[in-house]
């Protein structure tokens, strides 16, 4: 009987052999097939970035591009280990992930990846200030930072030191906005600082109203003109590039009277690129004086900020301080001609760092060695504010 059972068990033990060999051809097959994939789907590499856009009290947009499609995933989060995701699955090589739900004027640490491969590193940014409730913070405005890239670093990297909470931009980021290396020598001299001070920016002449500009920004409202409360501080952004249409009855001038009047903040910053008063090459721009400088008169603007010519003037008319700030790189220009209202003029690379402390407002040019001019404050001082203390001390 023993001898009759052995050609079934070695029967069963043929089957087991050649189940197995299929089982493991299978998976080789499968692995075979996995690693074709991972062949034919390289790892994204970090192109641009990342960098923030259109800050609120509670979100940011976060932007980057790589060289390949992916996915896209931001961890963010109070500390570096972060604790909250948000993805995208869409395969894509310009990036941009919207964070919501957060605190007003907190420190978020975010990291973001693609495919699963975290690029960048650690980095970190505040949501912008709430009216009412963080009553101090800093912002830099500068510009024309088109075409010497050693004056352009050395501006970012003194900018960087001075660590404002966001920046404003005010047109000529490029020489022409049409080349795409220009826009990559853009975004690597400014890559430390736009992945932690969310920027805002404007249209200049060179920038020449380019697809390659609104593919990578993320402006407020149709990012030609906008505009956006940061504290106490009312924010407006226009399209004054040379081409646009500002005059009294277009849509940019309805929207800008429409947006001064219904805002309540208690300091009214504008600015654009092409400046009403000037001392440089360019000089004021009369059409711009006469279609605007009513305007912020009358709806009580205090602040102007300008490009267009390459160097940093202040002029003071009507109760409005205006600011050239157009030394961020291109090359330096001289005063040549005449402007009744100028206060201060310097033929330098610089910044302009702005700080608010509620119902005071202190602007300081910077040069790009850290050298500052003009400090010069602002303040809405008056009754108003002591009454409350003194009803206190009743």
């Amino acid at each position: 009987m023993a001898s009759e059972q052995r050609p079934a068990r070695s029967l069963d033990g043929l089957k087991r052999r050649i189940l197995l060999s299929l089982l493991l051809a299978l998976g080789l097959l499968a692995g075979w097939r996995g690693l074709m994939v991972t062949w034919s789907r390289p790892a994204a590499l970090l192109t641009r970035g990342p960098y923030l856009q259109s800050v609120t009290p509670d979100g940011v947009i976060v932007a980057w591009e790589t060289d390949v499609p992916g996915d896209s995933q931001v961890d963010y989060g109070p500390t570096a280990s972060y604790g909250l995701t948000v993805s995208d699955a869409t395969p894509v090589t310009h990036h941009a992930v919207a964070l919501t739900g957060l605190a007003p004027y907190t420190k978020t640490h975010y990291r973001v990846s693609t495919d699963g491969q975290p690029l960048g590193g650690n980095s970190a940014f505040r949501t912008a200030a709430l009216s009412g409730t963080q009553t101090a913070f800093t912002f830099v405005a500068f510009g024309d930072t088109r075409t010497n890239a050693d004056a352009h670093q050395r501006v970012v990297d003194c900018i960087l030191e001075l660590a404002p909470d966001f920046v404003l931009h005010v047109g000529d980021f490029v020489e022409d906005g049409n080349v795409a290396d220009q826009w990559t020598t853009f975004f690597t001299i400014e890559q430390g600082l736009l992945r932690q001070a969310p920027l805002f920016g404007v249209l200049g002449n060179h920038d020449n109203d380019s697809v390659k500009y609104f593919d990578a920004f993320h402006f407020p409202g149709n990012e030609r003109w906008y505009s956006f409360d940061y504290g106490n501080v009312h924010f407006v952004a226009l399209e004054i590039d040379g081409d646009s249409n500002y005059k009294p009855g277009s849509g940019q001038a309805v929207w800008l009277e429409d947006d001064l009047a219904h805002t309540g903040q208690e300091w009214k910053v504008v600015f654009f690129h092409v400046p009403p008063y000037s001392s440089g090459k360019h000089s004021s721009d009369l059409g711009v004086r006469t279609a605007l400088e009513p305007l912020f008169a009358q709806y009580g603007v205090d602040l102007v900020f300008n490009g267009h010519d390459h160097d940093y003037e202040r002029s003071v008319a009507n109760g409005v301080v205006y600011i050239v700030a157009g030394g961020g790189g291109a090359p330096l220009g001289l005063k040549v001609n005449s402007n009744p209202a100028s206060a201060y003029f310097t033929s330098t690379y610089q910044s302009v760092l702005v700080t608010v402390t509620g119902a005071v407002l202190t602007t300081t040019g910077v040069r790009a060695d850290g050298l500052r001019f003009d400090e010069f404050t602002l303040s809405k001082l008056s009754l108003h504010y002591f009454l409350p203390v003194m009803l206190k001390r009743q």
